[in-house]
């Protein structure tokens, strides 16, 4: 409903959707290496880290020379972060994509116009009857 009353002149483009690809495939990345420097902290040979230079390159080697163990937290290790990408993605589908709610007010703002406190403010516009209004000189109007 307020999709079709809204038009947004931006078209999709390709930027969004690459950086996005591009933040799934550094977590991925980061996700190989933190298993194996964990996998390997475990085993009690102390953390491993790849260069920064060789954070890409040197995958194949990581995820071929490894053990059973070290594979097994690399795994647990992803799909920790594969949640938490889902969740991120879920969150920011709510907040900025297209089924998401336009023009609602925050809790803080339905209390400023809803709220008990304003109704008292104007109690005596709502129900008059209830709460007459006293003039300056003391006596009732």
């Amino acid at each position: 409903m307020q999709q079709a009353r809204r038009h947004n002149p931006y078209p999709l483009t390709w930027e969004i959707p690459l950086g996005v690809a591009c933040l799934v495939v550094l977590t991925l990345a980061l996700g190989v290496h933190l298993g194996n420097g964990l996998a390997q902290l475990a085993a009690g040979h102390g953390w491993v880290w790849p260069a920064p230079a060789d954070l890409f390159t040197s995958l194949p080697t990581v995820l071929t020379n490894t053990g059973v163990d070290a594979q097994a937290m690399i795994v647990a290790v992803e799909a920790v972060l594969a949640g938490a990408l889902l969740g991120a993605s879920a969150a920011a589908w709510g907040r900025w994509g297209p089924s998401r709610l336009k023009g609602m007010a925050s809790p803080a703002q339905a209390e400023q116009v809803l709220g008990v406190g304003r109704l008292r403010q104007v109690a005596a516009i709502v129900r008059p009857d209830l709460h007459p209004r006293r003039s300056l000189i003391g006596g009732r109007r």
